[in-house]
């Protein structure tokens, strides 16, 4: 089936950013390629599919294609024994709610015609937007709304329909009922805070008191009224903060935003070097606990721009993941990792192919050595790391891995071997024809739209890649792989899969 429909695990790996050799467009149009062929081959695997580990840009491209191709009556029909009649409904939700909230709400706003994808407004498209705003508790919708103010609007608006919102927004309590307060029915005066209405309901306050501070806080910065601008911001979300400083002209400075604001720890990874250019004094991060690619890319962004603070507490805190992180064991192993130039990925994702090759390292048990394909050391007191750079030599690489006897060689590659072109592949066949038995296994960290078939080149043509553009993705791919020839047992294993994630 791979080969017929040449799909492979990228198709739930994809994030449009584009890489070294080429552009976001180019790989775009290749993947939806892949969705497109296999929905049409066969729609209860396309569905069951997204309940695996991937990305949240290819979970909203794959729930776009669902909600806008009604099942027909034949369809139904088909739905395996042991699934709910709207499991695909099932399946969109957990998707969402495995997302942060922003990937979250970008996946939503797809459907109102966001990042590539035309509108949507029907049935499923409708309860399914309602139903993830209002089907929460009070402290979360509280929290919701003042974060995302805008793009819940802009989606209430999209799934309602303006002639039912200024309905419901006019006092129209049946209309209210149908569509939103079968979620909450405490929870009209959110609706009306979400369309600058204001709440008008006194005792609603005390369900979402951080509404009312961000109305407090939006009166303070219209009058300009600093002080009780910060009376009130003391532990607000930051996001928040620097939206009223900059739409209302505030003279406070980012950095009283950036020691004052809060923010989830992802986020304060993320904000830790403009936290720092905005002078920032109390701005604090706990490195401990946070996903191994994040740490990874913090640790190239301080050695790449000189900042040697916290190195030693990012450090520590990637060998403690590196203990932590599931291992996965190829018997003895040799690892060959690509850091030629090519490995640098795009201007929207640098060093993110070279960070991924890292982190799979880390998975890794049982290595015996691991060999580096180029790269440029770059050092910082005693801290540093490589650098992608030069020229791509994969073969002097993998026979100095041979030496060590191992089982397998993992090779983490992004494929496009220069030095020179070909000899890898010349190399691995005249082993294979002396009886070696080493296992080579490729991991491919970059999508190309030009592969020969499937979503990422290759290094010869015996040795099919596992295209991975983040660690947590190789079950995804091992599932792929299995659909090849097992069809039916690919299915069955994702239907006790989807009981074990979802229930009924």
């Amino acid at each position: 089936m791979n080969d017929e429909l040449k799909i492979d695990s990228g198709m739930l790996q994809f994030i449009p950013k584009g890489a070294y050799y080429e552009g976001k467009d180019q790989q775009f149009r290749a993947v939806q390629q892949m969705w497109s062929a296999l929905f049409s081959f066969d729609r209860t695997l396309f569905s069951l599919l997204m309940i695996l580990n991937g990305t949240g840009f290819s979970k909203g491209a794959m729930s776009h294609i669902l909600l806008s191709n009604p099942m027909l009556p034949d369809e139904k029909a088909l739905v395996p024994e042991g699934l709910a009649f709207d499991y695909e409904t099932k399946v969109i939700e957990y998707s969402l709610s495995k997302e942060k909230t922003p990937r979250a709400i970008k996946n939503l706003l797809m459907l109102a015609g966001g990042e590539r994808f035309g509108r949507i407004n029907n049935a499923r498209t409708r309860k399914l937007i309602l139903k993830y705003i209002f089907d929460r508790d009070a402290k979360s919708l509280d929290y919701l709304a003042v974060n995302y103010k805008q793009k819940i609007k802009k989606l209430v608006r999209h799934a309602l329909g303006i002639q039912t919102l200024n309905r419901i927004l006019g006092g129209d309590h049946s209309e209210f009922n149908y569509w939103i307060g079968r979620y909450n029915k405490n929870v009209f005066p959110v609706v009306r805070f979400l369309f600058d209405l204001g709440m008008d309901d006194g005792k609603a306050y005390q369900y979402f008191p951080m509404i009312e501070r961000y109305q407090r806080l939006k009166q303070a910065a219209s009058n300009g009224d600093l002080t009780n601008f910060r009376r009130y911001m003391d532990g607000f979300p930051q996001r928040t903060l620097m939206g009223f400083r900059n739409t209302y002209k505030l003279d406070i400075e980012k950095s009283e935003i950036y020691d004052t604001g809060s923010m989830s720890k992802r986020d304060k990874i993320q904000s830790v070097a403009a936290a720092k250019r905005s002078g920032a004094k109390s701005f604090t991060v706990n490195y401990d606990n946070q996903d191994i690619q994040d740490l990874w890319k913090i640790y190239y962004q301080k050695l790449a721009s000189d900042d040697n603070d916290d190195l030693l507490d990012i450090s520590e805190a990637i060998s403690k993941q590196q203990e932590k992180i599931d291992k996965i064991d190829f018997g003895p192993t040799a690892v060959v990792a690509d850091f030629s130039h090519s490995m640098y990925g795009s201007d929207q994702r640098p060093l993110s192919p070279i960070i991924t090759a890292l982190s799979i390292i880390s998975m890794i048990e049982n290595v015996k050595d691991v060999l580096y394909v180029g790269g440029k050391y770059k050092a910082m007191g005693s801290f540093g790391t490589l650098f992608p750079s030069g020229a791509t030599d994969i073969t002097s690489a993998f026979l100095k891995a041979l030496k060590s006897e191992p089982q397998t060689v993992v090779i983490i590659s992004d494929g496009y071997e220069n030095s020179p072109k070909g000899m890898f592949e010349h190399t691995y066949n005249h082993f294979r024809k002396m009886g070696s038995r080493v296992n080579v296994l490729h991991i491919n960290p970059v999508f190309s739209a030009d592969a020969q078939k499937g979503s990422i080149r290759r290094l010869a043509a015996d040795v099919d890649p596992l295209p991975v553009d983040n660690y947590k993705y190789l079950e995804t791919e091992f599932i792929f792989r299995k659909m090849v020839e097992h069809r039916d047992t690919v299915k069955t294993l994702l239907v006790n899969k989807y009981h074990k994630l979802i229930g009924a």
